[in-house]
């Protein structure tokens, strides 16, 4: 897949310079001998690295605890409080490392991250080789990596500040806002974030209209509803990436599109956690760009773009039913060029073209549910599910090649969670014996 989205063509050679793509060209036997590297991908699918729109790897860790509980109990006296006792900076590091060793065996090359200990995060893709926009978070309560500050909650903006000087030049990573969600974020903690926004031209990354009961609590609290609250204290001057979306009204989509204001589709979690389906032909039909996101795995469980690719367009055809409402071609949009519209990156990425940064992946055609072969983009959304990518390049530099990584040392990482396993398994059993668990 090459150029305009949804091109399939053969036979051709991508030639990539300085991290960048500089040739798309017929092939010929002469650019094997005149290429440094040569990758043969001749029997494989070839296309733009996915782009993960909303996500906290390091949740990885809590993947499969505590499943199948109301949202808010989940939440609110299952993950918050594990959070609170465990995490620190070791533990985020350990936690973002598998998923980052998750996610580009399952071919992302971008993601769009929110969670504590930023700092640890952006150093772990960096070494990583990843693209990201990570957000640092902002939320109405002292939060893990700020218990050992004096005055934590006044002093989040110069920290905000240090991160962000630290890497709005780096050529992958992009530091970004987290204001959690409008119901853990009061009206003067929210105008804070939009006067840094708007200070550092810094994106702000934030759970919107997630639940039903948000939208409720959010009329009752404060007498609107999320959108335009947010809407009336400044959120919406720069880009905002609204992960979730699922309770949106025409007025907030109308709100929505006069603004600077992108949405994430997590159909997995979404699903998973009864919260409702995403209007995405709607959003899309407005104009509001739409990406596609896994969520953290705690509520997915896993990181895999092409299991979102799947079920999030199927969803689509159930709600509507209607099965030409999202069709395949649509999913692999919001993977890759509308996603990174999504977060503002389409013109560094997304699409395989001439000038663009190169991240690119392979997949392999030489399994069984792979065959017969007559539409690659049936077969990339409707049979495919990430195992079977190959060989993935970030910026011009493989990370992973016939399966195997370069840039991260998997045993090593599995040694590491399995300790921190035990470490989780420990708190829990503490958590339980306390009343009212």
């Amino acid at each position: 897949m090459k150029g305009g989205l949804g091109e399939v063509d053969k036979d051709f050679f991508i030639g990539i310079q300085n991290n960048v793509i500089a040739v798309i060209e017929a092939f010929t036997d002469s650019h094997s001998k005149q290429s440094k590297k040569f990758i043969d991908a001749s029997e494989q699918i070839v296309m733009p690295g996915l782009i993960n729109g909303h996500t906290h790897l390091a949740m990885v860790m809590f993947r499969g605890f505590e499943d199948d509980r109301p949202f808010h109990e989940w939440l609110f006296n299952r993950i918050l409080p594990l959070e609170a006792n465990i995490l620190d900076e070791d533990f985020v590091r350990i936690g973002t490392e598998l998923g980052a060793l998750e996610s580009i065996r399952f071919g992302t090359t971008t993601v769009n991250d929110m969670y504590y200990f930023s700092e640890a995060t952006a150093d772990v893709l960096d070494k990583a080789g990843m693209r990201a926009i990570i957000a640092k978070p902002f939320i109405d309560f002292v939060v893990p990596d700020e218990k050992t500050l004096s005055n934590p909650l006044q002093t989040r903006s110069e920290r905000y500040k240090k991160f962000h000087a630290q890497y709005r030049k780096h050529p992958r990573i992009t530091p970004a806002l987290g204001p959690h969600a409008p119901y853990t974020c009061g009206d003067s903690l929210l105008r804070q974030v939009a006067s840094l926004a708007g200070e550092t031209q810094s994106p702000i990354h934030m759970h919107v209209c997630e639940t039903s009961g948000e939208v409720k609590e959010s009329l009752e609290k404060y007498g609107m509803k999320p959108v335009p609250r947010l809407d009336g204290l400044g959120m919406f001057e720069g880009l905002l990436i609204a992960a979730h979306g699922v309770h949106l009204d025409n007025t907030d989509i109308e709100i929505m599109k006069r603004k600077i204001v992108s949405v994430v589709y997590n159909p997995d979690s979404n699903a998973k956690l009864g919260s409702g389906v995403c209007r995405v032909p709607d959003l899309r039909k407005a104009g509001i760009p739409v990406g596609l996101g896994t969520d953290g795995a705690a509520s997915n469980n896993d990181l895999s773009l092409f299991g979102a690719m799947d079920l999030g367009t199927k969803v689509q055809k159930l709600s509507h039913q209607s099965n030409t409402v999202m069709v395949a071609l649509d999913a692999i949009n919001l993977a890759t060029l509308e996603g990174a519209r999504a977060l503002g990156l389409e013109k560094e990425i997304g699409s395989i073209e001439v000038g663009k940064r190169a991240d690119i992946i392979t997949l392999r055609t030489d399994y069984p549910h792979t065959q017969p072969l007559y539409s690659v983009l049936s077969q990339i959304v409707y049979a495919y599910n990430g195992t079977e990518v190959d060989t993935v390049v970030c910026d011009g530099k493989i990370l992973m090649e016939n399966q195997k990584h370069q840039t991260l040392n998997a045993r090593s990482i599995y040694e590491r969670v399995g300790k921190l396993k035990l470490r989780v398994q420990e708190e829990h059993k503490k958590m339980k014996k306390a009343p009212g668990y």
